[in-house]
């Protein structure tokens, strides 16, 4: 019997969604500057943002250390390693601190695979050392397959992917592009939800 996975957060699918529509537009204006990674976070933040239920909240470039305050922190987790987004369940009390519920890193899958698994390896760490909350990893790509995580088709690579010089390993959970025609799969903006575990 296969393991049964936790429901995809609806907030992460839809800015998925629409970062790839956003990137397709950004083209068609200024098809030769390739998107900073700056600016997709910025974008991912206003989508996530409009799409978040109100009892969370989301923040941006957040000190590892903050989120595990109290907790063994591993030695990937340095004093100026920060998550790019995390979104919290807002306190039940009105002086009360926001839980961190999701832990995310955005990279854009032109990014040297080493910096990439780097990223992985960093957010298996945070995993094991704070079980109560879920990471992810949206992989972005502009114009082109991402092949380590999409099949020929565009569709996600299921199953367990080890990380490299880890214990942990991840998932594609759901592969989001936006295609100028169906069959264009190798040119289309693609953006993956990763789901890494520890």
């Amino acid at each position: 019997m296969g393991t049964k996975l936790e429901k995809r957060p609806s907030w992460a699918t839809r800015a998925l969604q629409g970062v790839t529509y956003w990137i397709g537009h950004r083209r068609c204006l200024y098809k030769q500057y390739p998107l900073a990674e700056g600016a997709l976070v910025a974008e991912l933040c206003n989508l996530i943002h409009a799409n978040l239920h109100s009892d969370y909240v989301l923040a941006c470039e957040v000190q590892y250390t903050e989120l595990l305050e109290g907790k063994p922190k591993p030695d990937l987790l340095t004093q100026r390693a920060r998550a790019d987004l995390v979104v919290s369940k807002k306190p039940e009390e009105k002086d009360g601190e926001p839980t961190p519920r999701f832990i995310i890193e955005v990279k854009r899958s032109s990014a040297p695979k080493a910096q990439i698994d780097a990223d992985l390896r960093r957010l298996a760490a945070v995993q094991l050392a704070h079980r109560g909350v879920r990471t992810f990893m949206f992989l972005i790509a502009e114009a082109h397959r991402p092949k380590r995580f999409v099949d020929d088709e565009g569709k996600s690579l299921t199953g367990k992917h080890s990380i490299p010089n880890s214990s942990g390993y991840y998932r594609v959970r759901r592969t989001l592009k936006a295609a100028h025609a169906y069959t264009e799969v190798a040119n289309a903006q693609y953006a993956c939800l990763l789901e890494i575990y520890a």
